[in-house]
């Protein structure tokens, strides 16, 4: 599922994973399985890129106002 709220500021959900990009580049990434309350963002750990990877393929490459 994607959602977009207000411009160029995206979240993807899976079943497991919630990606959020914002329009200033910051970015947050929470597993559902071990987190459901999305407390601890993991999108800045190394070993996460890739899933930040495969998720922010889903976001879409323009934006409009």
């Amino acid at each position: 599922m994607l959602t977009t709220y207000g411009y160029r500021n995206h979240s993807v959900r899976t079943e497991r994973w919630r990606y959020i990009e914002y329009h200033d580049g910051g970015q947050e990434l929470y597993d559902h399985d071990a987190d459901p309350n999305e407390w601890t963002n993991l999108a800045s750990l190394p070993e996460y890129a890739s899933v930040v990877e495969e998720l922010a393929a889903f976001l879409p490459a323009t934006n409009v106002r």
